[in-house]
């Protein structure tokens, strides 16, 4: 169901892989061996994994659940770190989203429209749920700035794609520039600083939106690549706020 690369203490990556037959795991790119046994704990399918950097400078692996958890691993050791981490419904995805402090958060998605915030450090939830998407939310990905500030978007089954300030709770210039841009699910988008929508939908795919992630190019700027049912790939400048291509 989806996969992540899953840096490691010394330099190695391992890539980790998820399933409908409730288990994650890890291989060596190299070898294309697994490595050690399943990861086993969920008793659902398990929906996406991200790796999630700590501020000691190791690496653990979130899964995300239909059995209404996610779980954070230790891929070193195998096992579980901590309790599951509850949410009010299926999850759909997950992503790390670096702060401006230099930790990094846990972010999940939800059948019930909700986007949640989890410490991986102390397993903790913060802050309320984000609310807004009036469906399942698909995906989620951090988008980087030039400032040094990371944004969150997140992607819906409701036509909408939305962004989220998780410093400030306000939104900026590039924001507002990035409102104008973003193609959402069956031809709509929508833009929000935390749990507040900004400027009407925009419109460019034809079909739901299944997917997106920044992309980086020159100067230490990121484009914005969206998926959909419509079967195009559609790529975003934020700085302009115009779409620069799609297939």
């Amino acid at each position: 169901t989806a996969c992540c690369a899953l840096p490691l203490p010394g330099g190695s990556t391992l890539l980790a892989t998820t399933g409908d037959d409730r288990t994650a795991r890890l291989w060596d790119p190299s070898t294309g061996t697994q490595i050690g046994e399943p990861l086993t704990g969920h008793t659902g399918a398990v929906t996406a994994c991200c790796a999630l950097p700590l501020p000691d400078g190791s690496t653990l692996l979130a899964t995300t659940s239909h059995d209404w958890t996610a779980r954070l691993w230790d891929p070193t050791t195998a096992t579980q770190i901590g309790d599951p981490l509850g949410h009010a419904g299926w999850l759909i995805a997950c992503c790390a989203l670096p702060l401006s402090d230099g930790s990094t958060l846990l972010v999940t998605t939800g059948l019930d429209g909700t986007v949640w915030s989890w410490d991986p450090a102390t397993g903790t939830q913060v802050g309320e749920p984000l609310r807004g998407h009036t469906s399942a939310v698909s995906a989620c990905c951090a988008l980087p700035r030039p400032d040094g500030t990371t944004l969150l978007v997140t992607a819906s089954w409701d036509r909408t794609v939305r962004l989220w300030n998780p410093a400030t709770g306000t939104h900026s210039r590039l924001a507002r520039s990035v409102a104008q841009l973003l193609s959402a699910s069956r031809g709509d988008a929508r833009m929000a600083a935390t749990m507040t929508p900004v400027g009407p939908p925009m419109r460019g795919h034809t079909d739901g939106v299944t997917g997106c992630c920044a992309i980086p190019v020159e100067n230490g700027t990121f484009l914005l690549a969206t998926t959909g049912r419509d079967e195009t790939v559609r790529v975003w400048d934020p700085a302009t706020g115009i779409q620069v291509g799609h297939r």
